[in-house]
């Protein structure tokens, strides 16, 4: 066989290859990010939460002091999830990256269902995440926070 031959033969191997792999898929953008933290806040999938935390990232909760660090923020959402049914929705309204740093900033509605009985607590406001490029390219939640529309009625 020809070197050619040979080249074409190999160039259709890959590009059989390629096809068969399905389409190329497009890396999640900050907006897709809120909307998989708040999937997996609401399923209670801890660890897929964590996951999205850049390593040195802060939680700013609407009320007191901020939680510094992914072992914190572990700690304390641990705690939500042992005492509370989460669900919340995220509706981005705009997302913005620029170099290393991007952010993504909308509305949500939150229920939170006591587990051991008592009142649900519903909750709406604003929210802000800010990403970071981790060294996988990856966005990583940097810092995070949620506003609240109304005082809580607990």
């Amino acid at each position: 066989m020809s070197k050619r031959r040979a080249r074409l033969a190999s160039l259709g191997i890959c590009a059989a290859a390629l096809t068969m792999s399905g389409p190329l898929q497009a890396a999640p953008t900050p907006s897709d990010i809120s909307s998989n933290w708040a999937s997996d806040w609401s399923a209670k999938n801890l660890d897929a939460v964590m996951q999205l935390y850049a390593p040195y990232a802060v939680f700013l909760p609407t009320v007191g002091a901020s939680w510094n660090g992914t072992a914190t923020i572990r700690k304390n959402c641990a705690g939500l999830q042992a005492k509370f049914n989460p669900h919340i929705v995220v509706h981005s309204i705009w997302t913005e990256a620029s170099g290393l740093l991007a952010y993504d900033s909308g509305t949500y509605e939150e229920t939170l269902v006591p587990i051991a009985g008592g009142k649900t607590i519903h909750a709406r406001g604003n929210y802000i995440f800010v990403y970071r490029r981790g060294p996988t390219a990856a966005w990583k939640i940097l810092e995070q926070t949620f506003t609240e529309l109304e005082p809580l009625a607990l």
